[in-house]
């Protein structure tokens, strides 16, 4: 049987592809923010003092920084995921209804 609607699998791909750079680059980030706050923490501390923010310039702010930017990723990496997935669920749908309607009809001429 013939694939219709070849540029929905193509945005479809690019959903998935796009979903992944996103979970990837969103674990990098907040494993390099938690690897800077916990090696520069005091630091960061009293530059951030002098700033009026306390302790959230710190270690501190540094892990509530590196899980704020992993849990951010993994929502997007979920919601972007989804999406592709509601696509090809659409599509699978127009297949398998074009798939019983050829069928219905070989068996009616039968």
């Amino acid at each position: 049987m013939e694939k219709k609607f070849k540029i929905l699998r193509i945005v479809a791909f690019i959903w998935k592809i796009l979903a992944w750079v996103i979970l990837v680059v969103s674990t990098l980030g907040g494993c390099g923010a938690l690897v800077v706050a916990l090696t520069a923490g005091n630091q960061l501390a009293r530059q951030s003092s002098a700033f009026g923010l306390g302790t959230l310039g710190g270690a501190a702010g540094g892990i509530v920084l590196a899980l704020i930017a992993l849990l951010v990723g993994v929502f997007y990496f979920i919601s972007l995921y989804a999406v592709a997935e509601m696509i090809d669920v659409v599509l699978a749908l127009e297949e398998n209804t074009r798939a019983t309607t050829e069928e219905l009809k070989r068996i009616a001429k039968a």
